[in-house]
């Protein structure tokens, strides 16, 4: 029999938490608009979508600690408020590369205060045999945010102006704030203040676990591949419109469309799919299939710049789906191998790894666009060799996997095969 308490204050987290993550990509949609009225390189461009993970993932490893010790419900309110805030101030103060630089460093530090929360709140009301799919939901929920921009943002931005616009995605953060705060519950903390971790008992909690050391590297590998697809999938689709003859402001609109469909329609599958997956095939090997098969989507796609646009797109919505379903295998793992007690620290070592390479993937890509497309004529060569330096990540976590097979079976990562907690790792 299904838990209404928790199905109803999951649904307002999910609702709340869409709500609260609008400014994800919106910076991405505006790109087109923005390279030309603040006369941005790609590089540039690159580096303000990598600050913007650089604050999230700061922001993620002091979070995390923080969980272990504050409720979560709280940090989420506070967070979902002060990015409403951020966004205002993106929309009223950003004028040139410097002033959206750092904006945007303030706003991916404000957003941070709410993913790990809602993942320690999932795993402390979520009946475990659920929660894999329950993640996979969360995660699905969550890259509807990140992709809703791209395809409002293009419409809206060209008619009413994109500070308008960006006042709109703040206005819809702050609705995200009162959602939460009127109807998730509260959950108090798990262990008292004598019993919680310290940093040396993080280390021998995770660090010293080589399930979880291979955890944490393959997510940083997925994160690579993940948010550089994100990050520069809807320029991808708007350069490519553009350069089939498309007139700027069709290619803004159907561009972001496509890139909102490759990413919103195609996550929302693989994360509630991919959660699915590793509930009944296990952790480890639901990872290890879906980044087998985006391995090779980051190594083809951009060498479509020129190819057929229906098959751009289906390919796109492939990759779109692969790339994120192995994502809520990582975290259903951690809550898994590690204990309650570090579990809060355990996000944050995972977050501090994993984000630093959404800081990095986004300025190598764009670093690679500006370095092919000073070398070559030919405009499918730079995004072909972009998309190709994502292929490292999948590469890196299949290393990492590989790895742990060859440890004892009790270190795997997987769920436990009657619901009860691993012996010795969780």
């Amino acid at each position: 029999m299904v838990d209404r308490r928790w199905l109803a204050g999951f649904t307002a987290l999910c609702v709340g938490q869409f709500l609260a993550h609008q400014t994800a990509l919106s910076f991405s949609a505006l790109i087109p608009i923005l390279r030309d009225e603040w006369r941005l390189s790609a590089s540039q461009t690159g580096l303000i979508l990598g600050v913007f993970q650089f604050g999230q993932t700061g922001a993620y490893v002091a979070v995390g600690f923080l969980l272990d010790r504050l409720r979560s419900k709280p940090i989420m309110v506070i967070s979902s408020a002060m990015v409403g805030i951020g966004d205002f101030l993106f929309a009223l103060g950003a004028r040139d590369f410097s002033s959206g630089f750092l904006l945007r460093l303030l706003a991916g530090a404000l957003l941070g205060g709410l993913y790990l929360p809602a993942l320690k709140h999932i795993a402390e009301t979520t009946p475990r045999l659920q929660r894999g799919i329950a993640t996979g939901i969360y995660v699905g929920v969550s890259v509807a945010a990140y992709a809703a921009p791209l395809l409002y943002v293009g419409l809206l931005a060209p008619r009413i102006g994109w500070r308008a616009t960006m006042a709109a995605v703040g206005l819809s953060e702050l609705l995200g704030a009162l959602v939460i705060a009127r109807n998730v519950q509260d959950v108090p903390l798990a262990a008292p203040a004598e019993e919680r971790a310290g940093f040396s008992r993080y280390i021998g909690d995770m660090l010293e676990n080589p399930a979880v050391r291979s955890v944490i590297i393959a997510y940083t590998g997925h994160n690579w591949e993940l948010f550089g697809m994100w990050g520069w999938m809807g320029p991808f689709m708007v350069a490519s419109l553009t350069a089939r003859g498309s007139p700027p402001h069709s290619a803004l609109v159907w561009g972001g469309g496509l890139a909102a469909a490759i990413i919103g329609l195609g996550g929302i599958i693989g994360a509630v799919a991919g959660g699915r997956l590793s509930d009944r095939l296990g952790r480890t090997r639901a990872a290890v299939l879906m980044l087998g098969a985006s391995l090779p989507c980051s190594l083809a796609f951009g060498w479509l710049f020129r190819a057929p646009l229906t098959f751009v797109t289906v390919v796109g919505l492939l990759y779109g789906i692969v790339v994120l379903a192995d994502s809520p295998s990582y975290s259903a793992s951690l809550m898994e191998l590690v204990p309650p007690r570090s579990l809060g620290g355990a996000f944050s070592i995972q977050m501090l790894f994993g984000w630093a390479a959404t800081v990095v993937a986004p300025v190598a890509f764009g670093g690679v666009l500006d370095l092919v497309r000073a070398t070559s004529p030919d405009p499918t060569r730079p995004w072909g060799a972009a998309f190709e330096l994502l292929a490292l990540g999948p590469l890196v976590g299949l290393l990492a996997f590989r790895m742990t097979r060859r440890q004892p079976r009790g270190h795997r990562a997987g769920p436990p095969s009657n619901g009860a907690p691993r012996s010795g790792t969780a």
